[in-house]
C-alpha cells in the first residue's frame, strides 16, 4: 500500500507542483509532517482537524471532496478504506489557489488553478487512489476497541435490566460536547447491548440502528447540521445488514460514532469556514448573473435558513449585502471605461435596474456612479 501511495504522490507533485500526502485518520497526522505546507503556513490554524473534516466529507461526496482551509487555500481529500468500508486514512492534495488571483494578499508560490481544473484534479486523484488501495485492518486498534467492549460485558453480567438511563446520559454528554465521556459511555452502552441481546446478531443490529438514531438526535441537539447528519445516515441501514460477525459490526460502529462526535465537537468552525469560502467564491464567479438564496444553498448542500444565519454570523453582513458589495467593487473598474454607460455597467455586474444600482452604489461608496466616473475613480 505504501509503495502505491508514494509512487502516485511523487507523480502528482512532480507534474502539478502540489502536495499529495497520506493522512492517518486515527492518529490525525500526516505520514511526512515535515513536508506539509500547513506546518509552515504563517496563518496558524488547527489544520489537522481541517483535513480530518475533508476526509470525512470525501466519504459523503462520492470519494472526493474539495474544501477550503481557514487561510482560503483549496485542498482535495479522497478516502482510503480499510476492511468493511471503515475509513482509515485519506490522501490530501494541496494547497491550491483558486479564484481571482487579486483576492490573495500573498500567494506563497502556490499553484493557481481554475475552478474546472480543480474539479478535474479531484476526479483524477479519486480514480487513482480509491480503487488501487486496499488497506489492512490494524489488528492492534481493533483488539483494543473490542477489549474495551468485552470489559464492559464483564461489568454488566450481574445486571439483568437494560439501563435506559445510560442512553439518556450518552445523549446529554454529546449535546454538552463532552467527547471523552461520550466515548466512555458508548463502550458501556455497547457492552449492555451485546449482553442483553444474548449474542443474537439480528437483535444487536436492530439495537445498533436505534442507537444511531439516538446519536443523530443528540448530535443535532449539540449543534451539528441536520443536513450533514441525515447525509451520514443515508446508507447505514444497508451497511448494518451486511455484517455477518459481531466483531466487524463493532469496528464499523466505532467509526460511525467517531464521525458523529467529530461533527459535534470538532468541525463546527471548520464547517462554517469551508461553507463561507465556498459561498463567497460562488458569488465572485457569478456576480454578473442573478443569484438567489436557493442557488447558493443548493451549491453548499445546506438549507436556506441555515446558510443565511451562519453567513450573517460569520461575515457580519447579510448575503444580499455581500452580493451587492462585490457587484459594486467590480463595477468601479468598469466605470472608468469611457465606452460604457452607467446602464451598461449596472447590467454587466448583475443589476437589472440602473436606479437601484445607483442607490446601492451611493450607499456603499458614498457618491453616485456618475460622480465616481467624473472623478476617474478618485474619491
Amino acid at each position: 500500500m505504501e509503495d502505491i501511495i508514494k509512487k502516485y504522490q511523487k507523480h502528482i507533485t512532480s507534474l502539478l507542483g502540489i502536495g499529495c500526502n497520506y493522512f492517518d485518520i486515527r492518529l490525525r497526522q500526516f505520514s511526512e509532517p515535515e513536508n506539509i505546507f500547513c506546518g509552515r503556513c504563517p496563518n496558524k490554524c488547527d489544520y489537522k482537524n481541517t483535513h480530518l473534516y475533508g476526509c470525512y466529507e470525501a466519504v459523503r461526496w462520492d470519494n472526493k471532496y474539495i474544501y477550503y482551509c481557514p487561510s482560503g487555500f483549496i485542498f482535495i481529500a479522497v478516502p482510503i478504506y480499510e476492511e468493511d468500508n471503515v475509513l482509515g486514512a485519506g490522501i490530501v492534495s494541496g494547497p491550491i489557489l483558486m479564484g481571482a488571483i487579486e483576492d490573495f494578499q500573498e500567494t506563497y508560490g502556490l499553484p493557481f488553478f481554475e475552478t474546472g481544473k480543480v474539479n478535474d484534479l479531484a476526479e483524477i486523484i479519486s480514480a487513482i487512489f480509491v480503487p488501487k488501495i486496499k488497506a489492512v485492518v490494524r489488528e492492534e486498534y481493533n483488539s483494543e476497541f473490542l477489549n474495551s467492549i468485552y470489559k464492559e460485558l464483564e461489568v454488566v453480567q450481574s445486571n439483568k435490566n437494560y439501563p435506559i438511563e445510560l442512553e439518556k446520559e450518552l445523549q446529554t454528554s454529546i449535546s454538552e460536547h463532552d467527547g471523552s465521556k461520550s466515548k466512555e459511555l458508548l463502550n458501556k452502552l455497547l457492552g449492555q447491548i451485546f449482553f442483553h441481546s444474548d449474542g443474537d446478531l439480528k437483535i444487536i443490529k436492530a439495537r445498533v440502528l436505534e442507537l444511531i438514531v439516538m446519536l443523530s438526535r443528540a448530535a443535532i441537539d449539540g449543534g451539528a447540521s441536520i443536513e450533514q447528519i441525515f447525509a451520514l445516515n443515508n446508507n447505514y441501514i444497508e451497511e448494518v445488514e451486511r455484517f455477518e460477525t459481531l466483531e466487524k459490526l463493532s469496528i464499523w460502529l466505532t467509526g460511525i460514532i467517531n464521525r458523529f462526535v467529530s461533527y459535534v465537537f470538532e468541525f463546527g468552525d471548520i464547517k462554517h469556514t469551508d461553507m463561507i469560502y465556498k459561498i463567497t467564491a460562488y458569488i465572485k464567479d457569478n456576480y454578473m448573473k442573478k443569484i438567489t438564496l436557493r442557488e447558493i444553498s443548493d451549491y453548499v448542500y445546506l438549507s436556506k435558513s441555515y446558510v443565511s444565519k451562519i453567513f450573517k454570523e460569520e461575515m457580519g453582513i447579510s448575503l444580499s449585502e455581500y452580493i451587492n458589495k462585490i457587484r459594486i467593487d467590480k463595477s468601479k473598474a468598469l466605470l472608468l471605461d469611457r465606452s460604457l454607460s452607467i446602464a451598461d455597467v449596472a447590467n454587466l455586474v448583475g443589476f437589472e435596474d440602473q436606479s437601484y444600482y445607483t442607490k446601492i452604489f451611493r450607499q456603499v461608496v458614498g457618491l453616485s456612479p456618475g460622480k465616481y466616473k467624473e472623478k476617474h475613480g478618485k474619491i
